[in-house]
This record gives structure tokens, C-alpha cells and sequence, in this order.
């Protein structure tokens, strides 16, 4: 719609659009990251509510605790009260926090015999580290001989994106690629539809020096959770030491653990996931 009425408000017909198609909505996580998210939320979803639509939402904190702590969340309030009106919540009291379960996943590369291929291996620039990811790869795919090459996959309103290193089933990629280019969550869905796994190699410990990295890195993994897509890591230090030297801090407003990340005058808070 933008594309053909760059002008035009694209909030309402987007949202006439969204309720002609479906008399319920289910939103998985809901989280607010920025004022524009907030704006646009808050916009959209009290249209579908005035357009009859019934809307489910999952989330890991309140509606009283989103956005919390973020700019200008003032102008958010008030569609806080209208979460709170128009829609029932629900507190749901799990016993159970699935994102602690108990994983063999992580292994340091030192271990010379390895029982299946890790998801997650350190330190990244070694040799064994580099066999497990080939092994990967190889594995990944049905042809274990196919040839690596480089691929174009679509993104949004005609963009596209470059895998250098890719299968018909499997991308392999550096952190450099993935986070520090100016890509966002379209460019890493695309890449969670196209691909069955996905390896990241060379990331780095991520401290607050690298904010926007690492929020780009957060968002790639709840893109290919989501998708269901495999996640392969290979980096400097072990999982439990790579967020450190930022403000970071673990909140529990509900009784569920949520990473927050703050630099400076900016803050971004993001659901952790196992």
C-alpha cells in the first residue's frame, strides 16, 4: 500500500484490510521496543478492536509493563487502559519454565569426542570449531556433495538479500554479515522461510560497545525461533558470557525472566528464549 500511496496514512486501510480477512487475530509474544512500535501497535490494534475484531495475545509481561521505561512512553498509557478495558488478561501460572531445560547443545570444542554436532561451539576461530560447522552444513542438506554458492532470496517491496555461503537447505553466515549491516526483521524472516538452518560464526562477545549488534542478533534469533528454523553458533565465549558489559539487567515484574538492555538514552527489553 505504501509503495502505491507513499503519502497516504497506511494504518486504516491496513487495518480494514487485516479485519475483512479475519474476525480473530492471535498475537504470539507481544513486546514494544521502541516508540514507532509503540505508535503503530497502538493504532492498529484499536482499529481491529472497532472493527470487531477478536484479538488473542500472548506476552511475558502485563500490559501495565509494556514498553516500560521506554521513550516518550506516555503517549502508550493510554492504549494500556484500553488493553486493560477491551481485553480479559490473564495471568497464566505455569510451574514450568521451559526455556531451562536442561541442554547438551553447548559444548566447548575442546572435547575431542562429540556424541551429535553441537548448536552452539566456542571458541569460533579454531580449527574443530570450523569441522563441526563443514559437518553442518553437510549435513543439513540432502546432498551431502552439493555445491556452496552464493544466493539471492527476496525480501520486502522488491528488496533482496545476499547469502554468500548457502545450500538448498542451509546459510552460513558471520556475525558481520548478519548484524552489522542495516538489516532488520524482514531481511531475517526471509532468511528463516528460506533456509532450514542457519549458522552464525565469529560472533563476538556482545557488551554495550555494540549495542545495535547486538539488538540485530536478538531479533535474528526470535526470527528463526519462530520460524522453527535451527540456529547454529560458533563463538568467542560460552552462551552464559555472551551479553556482559552493558547495563543489562535480568526483571521479573511477572515471574518471568526478560533481559533488559539499556545504552545511554535508549532502552529495548527482549523475551528470552531457549
Amino acid at each position: 500500500y505504501k509503495a502505491n500511496h507513499p503519502k497516504a496514512d497506511p494504518i486504516p486501510p491496513v487495518a480494514a484490510a487485516l479485519a475483512k480477512e479475519a474476525t480473530l487475530l492471535c498475537f504470539d509474544e507481544m513486546q514494544i521496543t521502541d516508540i514507532a512500535d509503540a505508535m503503530i501497535i497502538k493504532r492498529l490494534l484499536t482499529l481491529l478492536l472497532d472493527l470487531g475484531v477478536v484479538i488473542v495475545t500472548t506476552s511475558n509481561r502485563p500490559p501495565c509493563h509494556l514498553y516500560e521505561g521506554g521513550i516518550n512512553r506516555s503517549l502508550f498509557v493510554p492504549f494500556i487502559h484500553t488493553l486493560n478495558e477491551r481485553l480479559q488478561v490473564m495471568e497464566m501460572m505455569g510451574m514450568h519454565d521451559y526455556r531451562k531445560g536442561e541442554s547438551s547443545v553447548t559444548t566447548s570444542v575442546s572435547d575431542s569426542a562429540l556424541a551429535c554436532l553441537p548448536a552452539y561451539v566456542y571458541p569460533s576461530n579454531t580449527a574443530s570449531s570450523k569441522t563441526i560447522l563443514d559437518r553442518w552444513m553437510k549435513s543439513s542438506n540432502d546432498d551431502a556433495d552439493a555445491t556452496i554458492r552464493t544466493e539471492i532470496i527476496p525480501v520486502a517491496m522488491g528488496r533482496t538479500l545476499a547469502i554468500r555461503r548457502a545450500n538448498d537447505s542451509c546459510a552460513r553466515c558471520t556475525f558481520r554479515e548478519l548484524c552489522h549491516e542495516p538489516l532488520g526483521a524482514a531481511d531475517y524472516l526471509a532468511i528463516a522461510r528460506r533456509f532450514d538452518t542457519v549458522i552464525v560464526e565469529d560472533v563476538p562477545q556482545l557488551g554495550g560497545h555494540v549495542y545495535n549488534e547486538a539488538r540485530r542478533f536478538v531479533t535474528l534469533i526470535d526470527a528463526l525461533y519462530e520460524a522453527r528454523t535451527t540456529l547454529i553458533v560458533a563463538a568467542e565465549v560460552p552462551m552464559e558470557d555472551l551479553f556482559v558489559g552493558f547495563d543489562a539487567s535480568v526483571e521479573s515484574h511477572d515471574g518471568d525472566e526478560e533481559i533488559a538492555m539499556e545504552n545511554e538514552s535508549t532502552a529495548a527489553t527482549t523475551a528470552t528464549t531457549a
